[in-house]
């Protein structure tokens, strides 16, 4: 795909569209500014930083539907995250493991996000894991656009949703990915995937991590990010299939906190990122194009970095979750499977049978009653084998 001079196309957007993409982009980076800060002070447990990245998540956010299009992000969509609904206060909450955190009342990692009404699906630690989940809830989607009595039972189902899912250049290297990629593509799930390649898996260079020919929808997004995801989403939300959008983006800060990127990348390297800036970028071409003067941008930081301020200041007022709580939802709270309730003999009845007859007819029963039960197994698609799962085929 051809590049622009641009991170974003000033000629396609408005004032005020590219005015809310650089405020969310500069509210993305403070926040890990500030995050970064508190972890110094011992006053946040871990930091894991999305900057550099700010542009592409924007870009992508801005023709995604919250609340409407289901997405698991990874651990440096901050920005994207921001672009979809979540505020500063709920990302320092989860920084601060505060038992108001919204993504898991302070249980999980910062930046491992979630919101139930925006559809934002939590991802695990291990790298990689959310893009099979991703690829699960698009096949539910495609399920449900064609068997009516399933998608009746699933209020929040729309036609022409799309599954987002983003990774880093790293995680291309693990199984997950690839097995998501074929099962996406053979079934032509509408899965929007975004590789934001930075070039390096913590202190690994790309080149040593993985073979870089990635099946591509769009390249070299760092000048273009809003045109390619444009068209990237617009192929996924059409049930034309799954849409790879590969973004090469910078890392200017350490992986993270735990982590120092100068034993490893040159001085000139650095610098070369620097230049590359999408935050720094951005303004210059706010001011250059006469979209925003000198003045009007320094009123807007300053009003983002009193919004910070703010949000720190609230989450750090608040408290840690209660150690009475410590299995508050990891069980039931209102079933007890070890209660007496549960506590009765089995009672056989009718002729004996083997465990598969068994599990055929229990499984039976269930699709009958609830068609949104399906069967992921191997060797389920062709029901002219003789074999085990022949059985449940019927």
């Amino acid at each position: 795909m051809a590049t622009t001079s641009q991170v974003f196309e000033t000629q396609k957007l408005s004032r005020d569209a590219l005015l809310s993409a650089y405020r969310t982009m500069y509210l993305s980076r403070r926040i890990d500014d500030k995050e970064i800060q508190l972890k110094r002070q011992n006053r946040a447990f871990f930091q894991i930083n999305g900057v550099g990245h700010e542009a592409v998540n924007v870009a992508c956010a801005m023709h995604l539907k919250p609340g409407y299009d289901w997405f698991f992000p990874y651990y440096r969509d901050r920005a994207f995250c921001l672009a979809l609904g979540m505020t500063p206060l709920d990302m320092f909450l989860g920084s601060v493991g505060d038992e108001s955190d919204p993504c898991s009342g302070g249980r999980q990692m910062p930046s491992h996000w979630s919101s139930k009404p925006l559809h934002i699906v939590s991802q695990s630690s291990p790298t990689g894991t959310q893009i099979l989940h991703a690829v699960g809830a698009a096949e539910a989607s495609w399920y449900y656009a064609q068997i009516q009595e399933a998608a009746e039972l699933a209020p929040s189902f729309h036609a022409d949703e799309v599954a987002y899912v983003s990774l880093g250049d790293g995680a291309t290297s693990e199984g997950e990915f690839w097995e998501s990629l074929n099962w996406a593509s053979n079934r032509k799930l509408p899965v929007f995937y975004v590789v934001e390649d930075n070039a390096y898996a913590i202190s690994v260079p790309v080149e040593m991590a993985r073979d870089p020919r990635v099946v591509v929808f769009s390249e070299d997004v760092a000048d273009s990010s809003h045109e390619a995801a444009a068209k990237a989403v617009a192929y996924v939300r059409k049930r034309q299939g799954p849409a790879l959008l590969h973004a090469h983006v910078i890392r200017p800060y350490s992986h993270s906190l735990s982590d120092d990127e100068r034993l490893y990348k040159s001085e000139e390297v650095r610098q070369a990122e620097a230049k590359r800036d999408p935050v720094a970028r951005l303004a210059r071409t706010l001011v250059s194009e006469g979209l925003a003067t000198e003045k009007e941008l320094k009123e807007l930081q300053a009003a983002v970095d009193l919004e910070i301020r703010g949000a720190a200041d609230k989450a750090l007022a608040g408290e840690p979750p209660k150690p009475e709580k410590i299995s508050l939802y990891l069980y039931s709270p209102i079933v007890d499977p070890s209660s007496e309730l549960f506590d009765h003999p089995a009672k056989s009845h009718g002729e004996p049978k083997t465990m598969v007859d068994l599990i055929h007819a229990c499984l039976k029963v269930e699709m009958a009653r609830d068609p949104r039960v399906v069967v992921f197994s191997e060797d389920v698609a062709d029901s002219s084998h003789e074999s085990e799962l022949h059985k449940v085929k019927g």
